[in-house]
């Protein structure tokens, strides 16, 4: 059976920058649990691997800022993402020059406590109709995962531990 919510982990980094530059429309991997370790060693759902997992995800995410690890891989992974989601969405006329600069600023810049976690957990009734699973190829393990393309604010709410 379906789980009833979906758990994605994000940074305020990536928050902050969906919200002011892409009108608050967010862009999530997601998972139906929050800890896939969790799960019964027998399910598929146990097979998600850590750097899909979100409370493993949360839980080197927080590490890293509570311990000011400005190497971290997955912030790491994260500047150059958005990096190069910025130029994409510029050549695509979907933000400015000025707004790819500021963003790219923002990723180089700001704090390291801009990298902390933030798990949003999902009904999974508001976004059914959008969620795409994410192909086999695509996955780090055999576990499922979704994409949600296109998540407004309202139909997540926000964990901060």
């Amino acid at each position: 059976m379906p789980s009833h919510f979906l758990y994605s982990t994000n940074t305020f980094m990536k928050k902050l920058i969906q919200e002011t530059f892409r009108n608050n429309v967010h862009y999530v991997w997601c998972s139906e649990s929050f800890d896939s370790q969790a799960l019964s060693k027998h399910t598929a759902g146990y097979l998600i691997a850590p750097s899909s997992n979100p409370a493993d995800i949360y839980k080197e995410l927080k590490g890293a800022v509570t311990r000011n690890d400005r190497h971290c891989s997955k912030i790491s992974e994260q500047i150059l993402t958005l990096t190069n989601l910025a130029i994409i969405w510029e050549q695509a006329s979907e933000i400015t020059s000025q707004h790819k600069e500021d963003i790219v600023w923002m990723l180089n810049n700001l704090d390291i406590s801009y990298w902390r976690p933030l798990l949003y957990v999902v009904p999974r009734v508001a976004v059914e109709s959008r969620m795409r699973t994410v192909p086999m190829a695509q996955r780090a393990s055999f576990g499922i995962e979704y994409i949600i393309e296109d998540l407004h604010q309202h139909e997540f709410d926000m964990i901060e531990v």
